[in-house]
């Protein structure tokens, strides 16, 4: 069963709550970037906007504006996607444990630091009563959260389903992944070639009809653990016989490359093994690295679909926009453990 993106928004590293990457991207040189934030002030109250932490801004206001876009007043469901969590009150609690030896700790902190604050805050915030989870698989989070919408749909739970994909990434979180090596990015000497972590946060509604506000449609997703060539071939061949197309009927593939060597040998093999004569495509030059990235992909390719073409800033060897395209294939794997294929088509 198909499920619809009816609309989708980005806060990230690129100018925030805006497609302007698309034709005027920002490069970075940096290592480590944080998120570019929009002015809150509009969204929230003085003292409301004191008590939350950034990612859950981000996400409340990815929200309602996803909402709005998309003339839907109230979800029937609430699922999202994280692999840190709200790193930064974490951090802020275990701090205040050590500096004030364990007495007199601010409960705030503490109470917000648990992973489904994202999609239980934006549940009460909006009043929303009904089906409400929030998804810990580190980089396969947003995969699972996608995967639990479809399953709402399938079970006729939802009409409309509010899902998406938030990470946020502290200095000393930063220097622990580097330290053991896990974003560890090659010097490139052109920004096609450059990488860096970063933190995002992407919010979309998915529909089981498709309407006048309709982006594209999510054919279908498959996840896998630790897959063979041969599941893989086997996943992506039903994939496509749900969809009803065939390999040579995608335009590009969206891959999670980002100059880490063994990251970026899977998604070669992958490519050279399924993909031969299909554009590859890029993402994290422009997005960054981050636990969530897979949603900044998606969303990548959904915002393709609805322009008409691919600018030449995502390919991977050549500098030409690809034109005319109907179906876009996002494949991702987090370490080799878990691997996703997610079909789009106009």
């Amino acid at each position: 069963m198909a499920i619809y993106i009816q609309s989708a928004k980005q806060i990230s590293v690129q100018k925030p709550l805006s497609d302007e990457w698309f034709d005027n991207p920002i490069y970075y040189d940096e290592k480590y970037v944080p998120t570019i934030n929009p002015d809150f002030t509009p969204y929230f109250s003085p003292l409301n906007a004191r008590r939350m932490c950034a990612l859950v801004k981000r996400a409340l206001v990815l929200s309602r504006l996803t909402l709005k876009e998309a003339a839907v007043e109230m979800p029937d469901a609430i699922i999202s996607g994280t692999g840190l969590g709200s790193a930064d009150n974490i951090e802020k609690f275990l701090h205040s444990i050590t500096e004030n030896d364990e007495k007199f700790l601010q409960p705030t902190c503490f109470m917000q630091s648990s992973h489904n604050i994202i999609s239980s805050t934006i549940a009460i915030e909006m009043k929303c009563n009904g089906y409400n989870c929030t998804y810990m698989h580190r980089g396969s989070s947003f995969e699972n959260a996608l995967l639990d919408a479809f399953m709402q749909f399938e079970l006729g739970r939802a009409q409309n389903v509010l899902t998406g994909g938030f990470d946020e990434l502290t200095n000393d979180y930063y220097k622990f992944f580097d330290k053991i090596g896990i974003w560890n990015f090659e010097s490139g000497d052109t920004p096609k070639k450059r990488c860096f972590a970063s933190e995002v946060a992407v919010s979309m509604l998915l529909s089981k009809t498709r309407n006048e506000h309709t982006i594209c449609e999510i054919s279908d997703i498959k996840l896998l653990h630790k897959p063979t060539d041969k599941q893989l071939q086997e996943a992506l061949n039903t994939l496509l016989a749900k969809a009803g197309c065939k390999i040579s009927d995608i335009d590009a593939v969206i891959t999670g490359l980002n100059t880490h060597t063994e990251n970026d040998t899977i998604y070669r093999n992958v490519a050279n093994h399924f993909f031969n004569d299909i554009p590859i495509l890029q993402y994290k030059h422009l997005f960054g690295e981050s636990l969530s990235s897979s949603a900044i992909g998606v969303y990548v390719a959904a915002t393709c679909l609805r322009k008409g073409y691919i600018p030449a800033i995502l390919s991977t060897d050549k500098d030409m926009n690809i034109n005319n395209v109907k179906r876009i294939l996002v494949y991702n794997h987090y370490r080799n453990k878990s691997n996703s294929f997610i079909l789009l088509s106009l």
